[in-house]
């Protein structure tokens, strides 16, 4: 019987060691972590992405209105 109370009031204490509210802290921000260097990286990825659907745009646009039409007269 002695033991069984041991391991619930263990069990117990254990669970409100789970509860401590200083685990809920917010994550650091990327710049103070060591992948800041990998998401700058990615960034700079997605800005060379969007210049380049911004040039197939205009590349698309320009064939468009071209009408596909061949101008080498073939």
């Amino acid at each position: 019987m002695h033991r069984s109370a041991l391991i619930l009031v263990s069990a117990f204490a254990l669970s409100l060691a789970a509860c401590d509210p200083s685990k809920d802290e917010p994550p650091p921000d990327v710049e103070d972590t060591i992948f800041d260097e990998q998401v700058r990286a990615l960034d700079r990825g997605r800005s060379v992405e969007d210049i380049q659907d911004e040039h197939m745009k205009k590349l698309k646009k320009s064939v468009d209105a071209s009408d596909g039409s061949d101008t080498r007269g073939n």
